[in-house]
């Protein structure tokens, strides 16, 4: 066990040496663990029960490609909600990182290399604040069932592009793959049978 910048046997202080001679015995050698599933009861917080829907409303522009987000609907269930204002900050937070990835981010490699060609801010477009339009987040926080507090990290991310993808097919006809929809492929979906 450490304790006051030494490690020692535990419960046995005379059998102890300084915490930085140590770090001198793991010498180069790389330190490696691997870690099990913990059982659901063992204190963390649960991955289990997160729910929740996103709907979209967006704008097409058929001449250029171009999708434009105006509301962004996010109803979702993280169980136990203990900071309402953080919780729906996560969500916002998740929304836009979501109509980023619908509409905008791109990698682009070369084949030949692997090299990605647009590794730079430059070149790998984010969404601004005209790219966003309007949000909307509602939390579920109904009566406590007892799932106790849910991670809310990834799941509100996951479903904008899809909620916008949707969207845009709705809006047009035929449906845009893969994500991001740039202009280019909304055009190329519009010629192969879209409405116009």
């Amino acid at each position: 066990m450490a304790r006051d910048g030494r490690i020692q046997v535990e419960g046995d202080p005379s059998k102890s040496i300084l915490w930085k001679q140590a770090c001198a015995k793991l010498g180069t050698k790389a330190i490696s663990e691997i870690g099990k599933q913990p059982a659901k009861d063992e204190g963390n917080l649960n991955d289990n029960g997160v729910g929740g829907v996103q709907m979209a409303e967006v704008e097409v522009d058929t001449e250029t490609g171009i999708v434009a987000v105006k509301k962004l609907v996010a109803v979702q269930d993280c169980g136990l909600v203990l900071d309402l204002k953080t919780a729906e900050s996560q969500v916002y937070g998740a929304m836009i990182m979501g109509v980023c990835a619908a509409l905008y981010e791109e990698r682009i490699f070369d084949q030949q290399t692997g090299k990605m060609l647009n590794a730079d801010m430059e070149f790998y477009k984010l969404s601004g604040i005209n790219d966003i339009g309007d949000m909307v987040v509602h939390m579920m926080t109904g009566v406590y069932d007892g799932r106790g507090v849910i991670g809310l990290g990834e799941p509100p991310a996951i479903s904008a592009p899809a909620a916008i993808s949707n969207a845009v097919a709705n809006a047009i006809g035929v449906r845009v793959t893969p994500v991001p929809l740039t202009p280019d492929k909304v055009l190329a979906a519009l010629e192969k049978g879209g409405r116009a």
